[in-house]
């Protein structure tokens, strides 16, 4: 349990890091949208709790687009990549055990 806790705690550290550099990544709420997309299609194991958060997110960021306030929804979308990263990342930890 102890290492499995580690582990989780590391795996968000790196991403955390990994996204920190988005030089190279689209600052278009669409493009990001589209990575979120493909992100969830990828069946990754999520609590309801954290496919809710993701969900409140985008519902949230297209809400701000709508507003034009486009650099608040894009923080949310980086909020959302950032969280399904490390779900990701859990759930290939996880399913390597």
């Amino acid at each position: 349990m102890k290492s499995k806790l580690i582990t989780v705690l590391l795996v968000m550290l790196l991403a955390v890091a990994g996204c920190s550099s988005s030089d190279s990544k689209s600052n278009s709420p669409d493009d990001k949208l589209a990575t979120i997309n493909t992100m969830m299609n990828k069946g990754y194991e999520m609590s309801e709790t954290q496919r809710q958060t993701v969900n409140e997110l985008i519902a949230d960021s297209k809400n701000l687009v709508a507003e034009g306030k486009q650099a608040e929804a894009n923080k949310l979308l980086d909020e959302a990549i950032e969280l399904l990263e490390v779900i990701a990342e859990t759930d290939r930890f996880n399913k390597s055990e």
